[in-house]
């Protein structure tokens, strides 16, 4: 058995996100593989993956104007992807 120490589920949702560094500018549009109520993955290449404790800007591009959350990249998946939890400052 699997120990989950996850402290909310996870849905899987396929969606394109406008993921910024606010400190480079620098503005990439990534795949969602899943979300939860603290956070989400996205698909990243490698070489493009924020570092570990990087501030980003990431919003949805399925609608317009929708809100511009902060998060903090808390997991590196050195298969191409990482973590990010809601609530940066």
């Amino acid at each position: 058995m699997v120990d989950n120490k996850r402290r909310h589920p996870r849905l899987k949702h396929r969606a394109k996100i406008r993921v910024t560094v606010p400190v480079s500018t620098e503005t990439q549009i990534l795949d969602m593989r899943d979300f939860s109520e603290t956070g989400l993955y996205l698909f990243c290449p490698v070489e493009l993956i924020p570092p570990m404790g990087a501030v980003v800007e990431v919003q949805t591009t399925e609608f317009d104007d929708a809100p511009v959350q902060m998060a903090r990249v808390v997991r590196i998946d050195p298969n191409g992807g990482f973590a990010v939890e809601f609530g940066a400052d």
